[in-house]
């Protein structure tokens, strides 16, 4: 009998790499998309590559095609403490090379070459990277729609209202009416680095670039869903030949991303108070809220009497005033801990209103949840985003003060959890909810558009 002759098969008909900025909440949302496109394609290969930090913080992957890839955080051969703003600078330094480096190692791992990277659309060198590989570049826009356009729009922004501290002051208040997305928006609302802060730090010069690159790509996805924006809906519609609003994404997976824990038996606790009674406050893991303000929330909560869970990390407990976890304790009025499972929470019947840094993430967990939502934004898309939630979808409220005062707070709460306009905000917030859920039906929008994508990253 002669020799028989051996035919390789690759194990995997496409290989989709996957980048996430790996700072901030970046990451989790991406992963859940890349999740639910893995579960949809099981003879496509997913590679998610990130920071060895970043990748710690996320749950393993969930399904067997898809796997994690480490590549560097630029920090090799630092020494010295370091803070964000420096470590964001090195690793989008050495950003290119490192997902060069990266895309080589999965490669090597699935044994079969990237044909679509689809990365942040912070990451926006990953044009550069993907065309000279050939492959398809996908970005994916984790914020909100509106600072997206204006991101997109930065030169016409510059050339009309100007730049720096004086053009703000001259243009402030005044509407960003030709802009597509924003004539509702004031110059103020505007996040860093489009008309005010270090317009060449190396995060601005990223995102100035992004713009630039992103109608290059072969689609964009947002983490919205149809309908929450229409006129976002139809500028990008426009803008791009693949238009993709496929979320919230938190909800795409079954299991969502979110682990199953409650080691501070936060619903437990929830499960003993009526509907939409509690306050849930949680202002994000980057900014360190002022001690003044602090404070001011605190005693806000106190005086107020209303039940509350405070997701607070422990080093930031430590700045309470004298007394006040004792005094809560002792009472039973509120809970203070340092991580809280916030989609659980969200959807928990008794939580009836979010006070919240408005970051996206945070929107579309509440929108998702259907609880309004008491802003108080510190910095980026946060401002733009909290502007849409208290005047344009009307869910929620801005305080009169910008900053926390305790009677900012008193009055806050007895609008959002007693008043009229705060069950008004709740019917307003569930309106949203009901069109997320129809979006995320198998014949939705969100379905509908992660399919298509599928398609493309796939190249079905």
């Amino acid at each position: 009998m002669g020799s028989s002759t051996t035919i390789s098969i690759p194990a995997y008909q496409s290989h989709v790499a996957v980048t996430p900025f790996p700072f901030g909440t970046h990451a989790p949302p991406l992963l859940s998309l890349t999740t639910a496109l893995a579960s949809l394609a099981p003879s496509s290969h997913f590679s998610f590559l990130c920071t060895n930090r970043s990748l710690a913080s996320l749950p393993s992957p969930s399904v067997a095609n898809l796997s994690f890839v480490p590549i560097s955080d630029g920090l090799t051969g630092v020494t010295g403490p370091t803070n964000i703003v420096v470590e964001i600078g090195l690793f989008l330094k050495s950003s290119e090379k490192s997902l060069i480096e990266g895309l080589k190692a999965a490669e090597l791992a699935a044994g079969c070459k990237v044909s679509c990277v689809m990365s942040d659309a912070f990451l926006a060198m990953a044009c550069n990277v993907t065309r000279e590989m050939g492959a398809k570049w996908v970005p994916v826009w984790t914020g909100g729609p509106q600072a997206l356009s204006a991101h997109l729009h930065t030169d016409l922004i510059r050339e009309i209202v100007g730049v720096g501290d004086e053009a703000m002051k001259a243009y402030g208040d005044k509407s960003i009416d030709f802009v597509p997305c924003l004539s509702h928006y004031r110059a103020s609302d505007l996040q860093e680095g489009i008309i005010v802060g270090d317009l060449q730090s190396p995060f601005s010069t990223m995102l100035h670039q992004m713009a630039h690159r992103l109608p290059n790509s072969a689609a964009i996805v947002l983490n919205t869903f149809q309908g929450l924006d229409s006129t976002a809906d139809s500028f990008f519609t426009q803008k791009f030949t693949n238009y993709f609003p496929a979320g919230p994404f938190h909800l795409l997976n079954s299991t969502g991303t979110e682990p199953l824990t409650d080691p501070y038996d936060c619903l437990p606790w929830l499960d003993r108070h009526e509907p939409s009674t509690v306050a849930y406050i949680s202002l994000g893991t980057v900014v360190a809220i002022p001690p003044s303000e602090l404070a001011s929330l605190a005693n806000g909560l106190a005086t107020s009497g209303a039940s509350f869970i405070w997701s607070l990390n422990e080093k930031t407990q430590s700045l309470l005033p004298p007394g006040f976890i004792d005094k809560i304790n002792k009472t039973g009025q509120g809970k203070v801990v340092p991580w809280v499972p916030q989609i659980s929470v969200l959807g928990h019947t008794a939580v009836g209103v979010f006070v919240s840094h408005c970051g996206w993430n945070s929107v579309m967990e509440s929108i998702a949840a259907g609880v309004p939502i008491l802003c108080r934004p510190f910095f980026g898309d946060q401002l733009v985003n909290a502007r849409a939630i208290s005047h344009i979808w009307k869910f929620g409220i801005a305080l009169d003060e910008v900053i926390f005062t305790e009677q900012g707070v008193v009055r806050a709460l007895e609008v959002l959890l007693k008043g009229e306009e705060g069950r008004e905000m709740r019917d307003k917030v569930r309106q949203l909810k009901d069109m997320v859920n129809i979006a995320l039906t198998q014949q939705g929008s969100s379905r509908d558009n992660l399919k298509r994508l599928m398609n493309i990253v796939c190249g079905c």
